[in-house]
């Protein structure tokens, strides 16, 4: 659906609406940035999340700046879609809060463009992934595809073999699974390996090889570019950043 121009006039024309809008979504991440990759606008929920005060505190920084346990992927991503001109869609992730509180979001990218159609920044918006409903009949017929990934972390999974395991199509799969957590079985695999991951990252001393095996990858270095892509930190830096806090 594209706005028509009279929808747009009309949001021209009503300062502070698009801001209002924005800052009233507690489960939204919003912001603009300029094709440097610093701030120029964002939700009153980034602020918060940011541990600043107002907008004035985030404008003119970039996210490795206002989030400094992110790593300096969340930038060079950025600079990506500036870039290529190429949007990022519903990438599943997982960051932390300036408290340390963790959340996993579905994070969108895109380019924005001047009136010579040259990219000069990008808008972006990060939703919380909502807690799965347990009380869905989605989620009950999942049981057995649950109980089979959770239960085998610590091995290969193969998606096809779990549908089998739950007597369901993948195409059932799929649809079952995305009514219930809102990303598809892959992802909700990838986020279950990242949970342990983390957990074990935070409450043990294990070594990040054994903790590797244990959440089901294979080698170290697979499991520190998914962990990595993830979270936009090594594991390392994750347990440092615990360590530190």
């Amino acid at each position: 659906m594209r706005l028509d121009n009279q929808v747009q006039e009309w949001l021209m024309r009503t300062p502070g609406l698009v801001e209002a809008l924005f800052d009233g979504l507690p489960d939204v991440m919003f912001y603009v940035k300029d094709c440097e990759g610093r701030y120029l606008w964002a939700n009153q929920t980034l602020i918060d999340r940011a541990g600043s005060k107002g907008l004035p505190d985030v404008t003119g920084q970039t996210a490795d700046q206002l989030f400094p346990v992110a790593g300096s992927s969340t930038v060079a991503q950025d600079l990506e879609v500036i870039r290529t001109g190429r949007p990022i869609r519903e990438l599943l992730r997982l960051y932390r809060t300036f408290r340390g509180d963790r959340f996993w979001c579905l994070s969108s990218k895109y380019p924005l463009l001047d009136s010579a159609k040259r990219i000069v920044g990008l808008a972006g918006l990060s939703r919380d992934l909502p807690r799965p409903n347990e009380r869905h009949r989605s989620y009950h017929r999942l049981a057995k595809f649950l109980n089979y990934i959770d239960s085998g972390l610590d091995q290969p999974i193969r998606i096809a073999e779990a549908a089998a395991h739950a007597s369901v199509s993948m195409d059932t799969l799929g649809r079952l699974v995305f009514e219930a957590f809102h990303v598809t079985p892959k992802q909700l695999l990838m986020k279950r390996r990242i949970d342990k991951a983390c957990q074990m990252l935070e409450e043990t001393s294990v070594s990040i090889t054994d903790i590797a095996a244990a959440c089901g990858y294979a080698d170290h270095s697979a499991f520190s570019r998914q962990f990595r892509a993830a979270t936009h930190m090594t594991p390392a830096q994750y347990r440092s950043s615990q360590t530190a806090g």
